[in-house]
C-alpha cells in the first residue's frame, strides 16, 4: 500500500522533499547572537511506501563534526504531523518526539526536552518550509518554560541536481 500523493496532500508534500540537499547550517546558543555557521549536507529519503521521510544530515559546530536524523510523517488517524529528532550535539542520548500541523509551505512540530540543570522542560519547535522545489529551510526555536521563543538552528538548503 502506498499513501495518497495527490497534489496538496501531506504525503505529496513529503514526496517533494526526496533528494540530496546542501547548504548552510547556523546555530544560536543565546538569543540574537549567532554562535556558529557551517556547511551542511544531507539527504531526504521517502520510506515505508511513502509513509515517512528520513532526513540524514551532517555538518559541524565550532569545527567539530555533527550528525543527525530527523524522521517525520503525517499521521492520518490523528490528522497531524509527527516527528523524532536524534543528533550528536543537542539532546545527548535522548530521542525528542514532536507533533504539529501543516503550514502554508510545509509544517511545524513541537517537542520538549529536559533542562539539564533540573528545571522545567523546554520546548523545541521545528518549522519545515519548502520555498520552491529546490530550496528548503528547516528552522528550530527554543521555547523557555515561560513561553519565550528564540531561534536556535537554521538550515538553508538547496537541492543537489544530478
Amino acid at each position: 500500500m502506498t499513501f495518497e500523493k495527490s497534489s496538496g496532500s501531506p504525503h505529496h508534500f513529503l514526496a517533494q522533499l526526496a533528494g540530496n540537499w546542501t547548504g548552510t547550517s547556523r546555530l544560536w546558543l543565546e538569543p540574537d547572537s549567532l554562535t556558529d555557521e557551517s556547511a551542511a549536507a544531507g539527504s531526504i529519503q521517502i520510506i515505508l511506501d511513502g509513509r515517512f521521510a528520513l532526513y540524514l544530515y551532517q555538518g559541524s559546530i565550532e569545527g567539530e563534526p555533527q550528525h543527525g536524523m530527523f524522521t517525520f510523517g503525517y499521521n492520518t488517524l490523528l490528522d497531524r504531523y509527527e516527528a523524532s529528532w536524534v543528533d550528536s550535539y543537542h539532546n545527548n542520548t535522548a530521542i525528542m518526539f514532536c507533533t504539529g500541523n501543516p503550514t502554508e509551505n510545509g509544517f511545524f512540530v513541537l517537542g520538549h526536552y529536559p533542562d539539564p540543570t533540573g528545571g522545567p522542560d523546554w520546548g523545541w519547535r521545528t518549522e519545515v518550509t519548502l520555498l520552491d522545489e529546490d530550496h528548503l529551510i528547516i528552522t528550530a526555536y527554543n521555547i523557555d518554560p515561560e513561553g519565550g521563543e528564540a531561534k536556535a538552528t537554521e538550515a538553508r538548503l538547496m537541492r543537489v541536481k544530478k
